[in-house]
């Protein structure tokens, strides 16, 4: 362009000086022709290549702002601006490149906002997101599905194949891309941390100018075919429905025992009044005894439940431990002497206990009822206390005894609900099944721990460690104790 300018400036001031030369030379007649022409064309070309150096300087003085400001904002400075003048020869055209380049600051800067809020968006999401291009290649995935999926962030270009190794994925995502639909699913995930996911998967589509120039002709413009999906975790959701089925079935069943008998115990004391009244009041005690045993399993139920939804509120009192144990042994002192049954308190003297007074009491309760309720005659049942060993502070609680042991197999199940060593021998007993399960819920929620040693033939210890009232007890929600007491 620049020298195209040149180049015409040149001419025309050549043609004109020539022109003018001639016809002047010619008027005063002092040469030939041939000879004037040839000066003037020699004086036209002189003067015309003066007059265009001279002009081209000018007009790269004019333009120059308007080219630095270019190349600044091409290095992305689009803070720059020619600020030319309006009287001056490109004052127009200076004016006109500062407003485009307001206009293009404007328009970057709304730009990297959006930019910025979408990845606030996609960092703050707990659900997963994933973006393929057309070629199925990963263009981007957001913090929660590294996390999810255990990724590193220097994948995204990879195959999806080569970044999650899962068929049902790729063939679910394959089918939101033919059909051209939002097709969602369920994935199993193994490895190191297995999860199920909910995986919903939906095509779209990207208009691609590949010329500007020729694009609004429109047959410059073509049509990618991306995938968007989003990851669900749902594991803990599953996790529970489990939980809710099973616990549904094991209620279900644990009610259905004592109503039948008090039924048909029913059923049968109403033929047996008229006919055998001492016959009657045997079916009347077993009418008496499983509406007990289903009045302690609705009780226990409501206490499980208040519990693990938090309406159970602890309040922490300082008391002697001393007294409060003797106490407690002593409501099963009948039960034991009958059995043959020594009960023992071995405590600390002096010892002050920080718990909620009622919690303990159900804790240290249910634990020394097991204990007396299934160690044969003879055996010996021991409440310990003492101060905890560091690296804890608090106090160490041991309810023990020598009776007939538990196997190892069954102690990380133990703290279940409904779940009984014996189940046979436990409802004969009268137990829920519930009796460790909340046991283990309230200790937890006094910020304490609870383990469970055993040997068969040797006897079973129960371990209870608590914590001073000032220490801080951790925030547990209902889906907490759920996982804990359903290992």
């Amino acid at each position: 362009m620049r020298g195209q300018i040149r180049g015409r400036l040149l001419a025309a001031s050549s043609l004109l000086v020539a022109a003018c030369t001639y016809g002047g030379v010619r008027t005063l007649g002092s040469s030939g022709p041939a000879t004037v022409l040839v000066a003037s064309l020699i004086l036209g070309a002189f003067v015309g290549l003066i007059v265009s150096t001279l002009a081209m300087r000018g007009f790269d003085q004019a333009v120059r702002p308007l080219t630095e400001a270019a190349r600044l904002m091409y290095e992305g400075d689009l803070t720059v601006r020619a600020r030319i003048d309006a009287d001056e020869d490109v004052g127009k055209l200076g004016a006109a490149f500062d407003k485009l380049a307001g206009s293009l600051s404007r328009s970057v800067g709304e730009l990297r906002a959006e930019r910025d809020l979408v990845s606030h968006i996609l960092d703050g999401m707990q659900e997963g997101v994933l973006l393929l291009d057309e070629d199925g290649k990963v263009a981007l995935m957001n913090p929660a599905l590294r996390e999810m999926l255990l990724l590193r962030a220097d994948q995204v270009g990879h195959p999806l194949l080569e970044v999650v190794r899962h068929a049902e994925l790729k063939e679910l995502l394959d089918r939101a891309r033919t059909t051209r639909t939002t097709c969602s699913g369920e994935v199993e995930l193994g490895g190191l941390k297995p999860r199920r996911l909910l995986v919903r998967g939906t095509a779209f589509s990207q208009r691609k100018s590949l010329s500007p120039g020729r694009s609004a002709r429109g047959h410059a413009v073509t049509s990618q075919t991306g995938m968007l999906a989003v990851f669900f975790d749902v594991t803990d959701i599953r996790r529970l429905e489990s939980l809710r089925r099973d616990f549904v079935a094991n209620v279900s069943h644990e009610l259905r025992t004592p109503v039948t008998a008090i039924l048909s115990a029913a059923e049968t004391m109403n033929v047996a009044l008229s006919k055998d009244p001492e016959g009657a009041r045997v079916f009347l005690a077993m009418v008496e005894r499983n509406a007990a045993r289903l009045q302690r399993l609705i009780e226990d139920l409501l206490d499980l439940s208040r519990i693990e939804s938090r309406e159970l509120r602890l309040r922490h009192d300082r008391f002697a431990f001393e007294p409060f144990a003797a106490h407690l042994l002593g409501m099963f002192r009948e039960r034991a002497d009958k059995r043959k049954i020594t009960l023992s308190l071995a405590s600390l003297k002096g010892l002050q206990i920080d718990a909620d007074r009622r919690a303990l009491e159900q804790v240290l309760t249910n634990l020394v009822d097991n204990a007396v309720k299934y160690c044969p005659e003879g055996s010996t049942v021991t409440l310990r206390a003492s101060l905890a060993e560091a690296p804890q502070s608090g106090v160490h609680l041991r309810v023990e005894d020598d009776g007939a042991g538990i196997e190892e197999k069954h102690f990380a199940r133990l703290f279940e609900r409904f779940y009984r060593v014996d189940a046979g021998r436990s409802r004969e007993m009268g137990g829920t099944g519930l009796g460790l399960s909340i046991v283990k819920h309230l200790v937890e929620a006094m910020g304490g721990a609870i383990e469970v040693a055993s040997t068969v033939g040797q006897g079973t210890t129960f371990d209870v460690t608590l914590p001073h009232a000032g220490a801080k007890v951790p925030d547990r929600s209902s889906g907490d104790v759920n996982r804990d007491g359903a290992t």
